[in-house]
Order: C-alpha cells, then structure tokens, then sequence
C-alpha cells in the first residue's frame, strides 16, 4: 500500500488522471444508475460529468459549512468516496430486491 501511494504523489500525470476520474465521472456515473435506467452511453457519460460537478461541489461545501468538516485533499477523497458508495448500495439494493421478487413470482 505504501508503493501505491509513493507511486502516486511522485507521478504528477497518473495523479491528475486518477483525481479527474475521481472527482468528475464517478460520482456522476453511480449516480446515473440510480436516478435513469433507460439511456445510452453516450448520454449516461454526459450526465456523469454533469451530476458530478455538482454533487461534489455541493457535497464538500455542506460538509464544510454544516458539519464544520475542513476541506482538505483527504477529506475531499474521503467524502467523494461516502457520496459513491451510497449510491452504489441503493443500486444493488434496488436490483437484489428486484431479482428477489422476479424469484418469488416464479416460485
């Protein structure tokens, strides 16, 4: 673990390429699986850029100004991470759940 991150603050280029994907198509792309089910890729990745400039910025200026978080590089990381993951859960919830009552009209 420590060569990745040695690897990561001595690569200026890898470091950028990682924190755009990071702050501005993940977020946004988790979070298109939630809220639409019926576009193309092509629209799915546009939206990504979209909702991820936002939902980051929003996030990371509430955590600051309500929750009295200091914005810094690990907090913002670790607070684009919090915003991945619960989407990430409501949309395997949603497919369990959907996979579970398909199972149960069989049945």
């Amino acid at each position: 673990m420590d060569n990745f991150w040695g690897l990561i603050t001595s690569q200026p280029l890898l470091r950028g390429i990682l924190g755009f994907i990071l702050v501005l198509f993940i977020p946004g792309f988790i979070w298109t699986l939630v809220f639409f089910k019926q576009i193309n890729v092509l629209e799915r990745i546009a939206l990504s850029f979209a909702l991820s400039i936002a939902v980051v910025t929003l996030s990371i200026i509430v955590s600051n100004k309500l929750l009295g978080i200091s914005i810094t590089g690990f907090n913002s990381v670790l607070i684009i991470i919090v915003i991945s993951l619960v989407p990430l859960g409501i949309y395997y919830l949603k497919r369990l759940t959907k996979r579970h009552k398909g199972e149960s009209k069989i049945a």
